[in-house]
């Protein structure tokens, strides 16, 4: 193979930094896109009467978790 690149008195060759760039690249979009993720607010519920308000609540849980 043709020399390389010397980096910090080391000889790299192309495809070792091409490799590192992509290695670089995944991580840093990995890490920008991992973490926790903000609840949505439930917006208010405004029942007639308290038997309203705990089917309507009811009826949100079970849409969440059938999605």
């Amino acid at each position: 193979m043709a020399g390389g690149y010397v980096i910090f008195g080391k000889t790299f060759q192309a495809y070792q930094l091409s490799y590192a760039t992509l290695s670089l690249v995944g991580a840093g979009i990995l890490l920008a896109t991992s973490g926790k993720k903000e609840a949505k607010p439930t917006p208010a519920i405004n029942a007639q009467s308290p038997q309203e308000e705990d089917f309507i609540t009811q009826f949100l849980k079970d849409a969440e978790e059938k999605k």
